[in-house]
């Protein structure tokens, strides 16, 4: 991969000029007030610093996702590439906090939240699907703290059938089961799978779904996620938000898809270009919507080279 295919990114911007410029533009003071304090991972030895001149990377989980699922490949980047990571559990989801809203403007302040708290300046965000997508929005508004994306994916311009038809089902159904009797968190997952069978149509889709069953904090077993708020939501969350496609972002960009996915068709390349002007667009072949589980070595290829030209 060609470094001159990435354009460089811009520097960062100090905190009361940022969060000055997003209450005066696209974000009011009501979605500055909703943000929730994520629960995240730093992954390296050394604390985070504000001008560290390797910009740490951020990784944002798919929809029912949890930061959990990234240590590994998250480790491996960090080995290789000596930049520091930051896995991150977005609202509503995992060990973050549960909100009773789930837009993609209120999870893009969470994020520049937690990157005000970690005093981070500039950092290259990774997101797969529904955190592709808050990565992008996080780029759209606070273009100069982001270096670099990489999207797994997802697309900004349209909303695959499995998204749109598929996932409803799943929220109802995980909506549905009672957890009254569970004791251990194995048998609860052995019998919400039962459950769920018939409705999730792959492997790796009902792993991501189990792995929310955990004891929770009253100690009782249940969901981790916020699956009603994901229902009630489910029209924010399959669309990305009409207002960020009048903006462009003009740092490096690149989208990662699976070629037997639909989820990043071939048609939006012209479109997300009118947005996303630097963009990179390649497909893993013979992998599905998790490319990174998929072939976790092309998937590290292609990453790492991108985050060793941009940084």
């Amino acid at each position: 991969m060609e470094n001159k295919r990435f354009a460089i990114g811009m520097e960062g911007r100090f905190r009361p000029i940022i969060l000055n410029t997003l209450r005066s533009t696209y974000y009011s003071r009501t979605f500055v007030r909703s943000t929730v304090n994520l629960s995240y991972k730093i992954i390296g030895e050394n604390s985070v610093e504000p001008d560290d001149e390797e910009p740490a990377v951020f990784i944002l989980h798919e929809l029912l996702g949890i930061k959990r699922q990234w240590g590994s490949l998250a480790k491996t980047i960090m080995n290789i590439t000596g930049r520091q990571l930051v896995a991150v559990d977005l609202r509503n989801h995992g060990e973050s906090p549960h909100a009773n809203s789930h837009k993609y403007e209120e999870l893009t302040m969470d994020v520049i939240n937690l990157f005000e708290k970690l005093k981070i300046n500039r950092a290259t965000i990774i997101g797969h699907g529904m955190g592709g997508r808050t990565a992008m929005c996080v780029s759209l508004i606070a273009a100069k703290r982001v270096t670099g994306l990489i999207i797994i994916d997802t697309s900004p311009v349209s909303t695959p059938k499995q998204l749109n038809e598929e996932f409803p089902k799943i929220l109802i159904a995980m909506k549905s089961f009672d957890f009254k009797n569970a004791k251990k968190v194995n048998n609860a997952k052995t019998e919400a799978k039962k459950q769920l069978e018939n409705i999730v149509t792959d492997d790796l889709t009902m792993d991501t779904v189990l792995s929310n069953v955990k004891v929770k904090p009253d100690g009782t077993i249940g969901w981790a996620c916020n699956v009603e708020i994901f229902i009630k939501h489910f029209p924010y969350i399959k669309s990305f938000p009409p207002a960020m496609t009048v903006k462009q972002y003009y740092g490096p960009t690149l989208f990662i898809g699976g070629q037997m996915s639909e989820f990043l068709p071939p048609d939006d390349l012209t479109s997300i270009r009118e947005i996303f002007p630097q963009a990179v667009i390649t497909y893993i072949p013979k992998t599905g919507h998790n490319v990174h589980v998929d072939d976790p070595k092309t998937f590290l290829e292609l990453t790492i080279s991108f985050l060793k030209a941009t940084s």
